[in-house]
Order: structure tokens, then sequence, then C-alpha cells
């Protein structure tokens, strides 16, 4: 199949010999991802609207929500090894897709400069109690430059960087959980019966962890078509061949990430500060602990960085200019993210988390729907790559599909508390009903991925 000028050879679907991440380094980067200042931070700010257990319900609520979309959605990498943005060229059209992926690429940018701000003030603080003197715009500057570095080696470097930096970064956090406790005078009996103002909403609290992920739902497809395939990746058993992303999710996200989430809720709890630099710095007397703490934030900002949002924008890019590379898409999406300036909307993390559910929400509900109920799992992969293929639509854009879009999204801005929700459900019968007259699945003649 020759690449044709809107296809860049690293968005081909991708051969046995380009899945080199095995269960172990696939585990450990979500685990990598998940440990992240942002996610510590909407921990510490959902009290005092929430009540401890409330908060650790939502949590859990999320969790199971977003990892039901990773596997459903990764099963397509999984099986015919073509990333998300090319997959929701059957959606949108083969330019269409274009403006649906920039959305997923806002976050990604977003998060890859906040938490470059993060880690570039923790290391700041180092410098400081070492030479006297920090400057946090520089530091941004080469913190990001030593992150897109990783990343432009692909997925197997950021992997053998997370398999140091993630034992070292779980036991810290850890400790800095003991400290809190410790210094506070406070049991985890005690912070669970914190008073609070019961005057949050609990769905919106899931809206809100949930949007954290929900970006990642999407680019699931990216990850699982560079996975090892096991001896059933065929088998018509869904959960059989899933079985190792679901291992390395739950293990990865749910195990890791609630814990990261429970710990910025204690931090918020025992000192009244979402910040985590300011709970470090209040909450740790000892020099020698303070910069392992800030150690500790600076290195999880680039675990979670490379892989949960270089990479997925990179890819957008390169989708929208073919010729670039992957180096350049990944270069391009840093100085974006940088160029945001995200810090100055640090005190509105929530928000931003649940319009960008809302945003998203209705672009999972179109692909899911399209690739289970409409196409039942079976593609033939070539007419994502064929300009001239069943994906022209109207003009390159399915105008179908963004009436849909348009719709679901501002269903999901009426009912806020419920943005994710109102969007996904909307989306999936939207989408259902105006494309099942046009849409057929590949069948027994479906083309898999070439190895």
């Amino acid at each position: 199949m020759a690449v044709h000028k809107m296809n860049n050879p690293e968005l081909m679907p991708s051969t046995d010999k380009d899945r080199d991440i095995n269960i172990w380094d696939f585990t450990m980067l979500w685990a990598g991802m998940t440990i992240n200042m942002g996610a510590f931070t909407m921990g510490a700010q959902l009290y005092p609207g929430l009540s401890p257990w409330t908060i650790i319900g939502a949590i859990l609520a999320a969790y199971a929500i977003v990892t039901t979309i990773l596997i459903l959605a990764g099963d397509i990498g999984l099986r015919y090894g073509i990333p998300f943005t090319v997959y929701i060229r059957g959606c949108f059209g083969y330019q269409g897709a274009k403006i649906p992926a920039a959305f997923r690429a806002i976050p990604a940018c977003f998060w890859f400069g906040f938490q470059t701000w993060v880690a570039a003030v923790a290391i700041g603080k180092v410098l400081e109690l070492w030479i006297g003197y920090s400057n946090t715009t520089i530091l941004i500057l080469i913190f990001g430059v030593l992150q897109v570095v990783n990343a432009i080696y692909g997925m197997k470097a950021m992997a053998k960087f997370d398999w140091v930096a993630i034992p070292a970064l779980t036991i810290l956090i850890g400790l800095v959980t003991f400290w809190l406790l410790d210094n506070n005078n406070a049991t985890i009996g005690d912070v669970l019966a914190a008073p609070s103002l019961n005057d949050g909403s609990f769905w919106f609290a899931v809206m809100a962890i949930a949007g954290i992920w929900i970006t990642m739902g999407l680019n699931s497809p990216d990850m699982t078509r560079k996975l090892e395939r096991s001896r059933d990746h065929s088998s018509k058993n869904f959960f059989i061949r899933n079985r190792k992303p679901f291992f390395a999710q739950i293990s990865g996200l749910i195990v890791i990430g609630s814990g990261i989430l429970m710990v910025g809720m204690i931090g918020g709890i025992l000192t009244g500060t979402w910040d985590p630099i300011e709970i470090v710095l209040n909450s740790m007397s000892s020099p020698i602990v303070l910069i392992l703490s800030m150690i500790t934030i600076a290195f999880a900002q680039w675990s979670t960085n490379t892989v949960a949002n270089l990479m997925p924008s990179a890819l957008i890019l390169m989708n929208v200019f073919p010729r670039l590379t992957f180096g350049q898409g990944v270069s391009i999406s840093g100085a974006i993210g940088l160029l945001m300036m995200p810090w100055v909307f640090a005190d509105n993390l929530l928000w931003f988390s649940v319009i960008t559910s809302g945003l998203l929400g209705p672009v999972a509900g179109i692909m899911l729907t399209d690739f289970y109920l409409l196409r039942r799992g079976q593609l033939n992969v070539d007419d994502f790559y064929n300009p001239q293929g069943p994906f022209v639509y109207q003009n390159n854009y399915n105008l179908r599909a963004f009436l849909v879009y348009g719709l679901s999204f501002i269903c999901s801005l009426v009912f806020i508390d419920l943005a994710f929700f109102v969007g996904l459900v909307v989306s999936v019968l939207g989408y259902y009903v105006i494309m099942k007259p046009i849409v057929r699945p590949a069948g027994v003649n479906a083309v898999p991925a070439k190895s």
C-alpha cells in the first residue's frame, strides 16, 4: 500500500515488528501517567465541598468509567494497529477528522505546560535551598526540552524512564503521605472523619476526575497498537483478547491513580491548600526530606507528560501536517503547551477538566458506536488510508457526525454536572440513528494490519 500525501508513515498500521512494548512496560507507562500533580491537585480541590468518603466514591466511579472506555477503544489499536487520529476518519471524514482531533490536542498541550510548570517550581525550590537562586522561566524551558527529547525516542524510551522513576516515586509518595500525617499529628481515620461543607456535586467530581483521563481514553489505540500481541490476540472473546491492557490499567491506572488522588485529598484536608508545592513546604521540616519531595514532584510530571500529552498531540499534528516527523510533532506540541501558559488557570482545573469531558465525551461516544454498534468490530484498514475511499462523505467531511457532535456538546453544557454522561449518551444514540443507514461492517474480507 503506497503512502499517500495525507498519510504520515508514523500513522500507518503497526506491524508485529512495531509492537515492541511488553505487558510490564505497558503497566509502567500507565503507572507513570497516573503519578502526576494534576491528579494530586484535583484530589485536594474537591475538599471541602465534598466529604472524604464521597471523594473516594467519586474517584472509584470515575476510574471505572475511564477504564471501560480505555479497554473498548484500545481494542481498535490491538486488533488493527491504527491510531485514534486515523480511525476517526471513518466517523468524521478524511479531512473532518482533523477537527475533533484538534480538540483532543488542546488539553494534551495544556496539561503538558501545566505539569512542566509544577516541575519547574519544585526544582526551583531545591535550587533555592542549595544555591539561594532560582529562575522559574529558565527551568520551565530546560525541563520542557528534557521531556521532549525523551519523548522523541518513542514509547520504548518512555517505558525505560518509567522503570527507573516509578518505583522511586511510589516509595517517595508513600513517605510524603506518612510525613504529612505525622507532622500534622493526624491519622487516616482523622482524615476520613474531616468535616466538609457538603455543597459540592458528586457527579461533578466524577466528571472532573474522568475528564483528566477521557483524553487518554480516545488515544488508547495509540498505545495498544504498540503492545506485543499474545498468541490469542485474534480470539473472538473480547476479554481474553484484552487481558493484557486490562491488567495494566487495573494496576497502573486504578490502583496507582486512585492512590495519587487520595494523597492529594489528604494533603488538601491537612493543609487547607491544593498546591502540592505549598503542601510540601508547609509539612516538611527536614531539608533533605523537602528536597526529596520536590524531586518527586518534578519527575512525576515527566513520567506523565511524555506518554499522556506529548505523544498523542504529536500524532494529531502529523495527521494535519503529514510531512512532519514524530520528533517535530513532539517539539511543536511541547512549544504550544508552554506558550499556552496554563499555570495562569491553576485555580480552575476542576472546571477545565469538566469542560474537557463535555468536549471529548461525544467523540468517544461516536468512535465507540462506529466501531462496535455499526461496524461490529470489522474493518477494512485500507479504507482509512485511501483518500478516494468510503469516508469521503460530503467533500471529506461527515456532516451527520458533526451535527451529532454539536448537539451532544450543547447538551453536555446544559447539564454541566453530568457533562460527560450526557454528551456520551446523546452521541451514542444520535450517531447510531443517523449513520445506521449508510455504515456497514467490512465482514469477512476485513483487512488486518500487515505483519
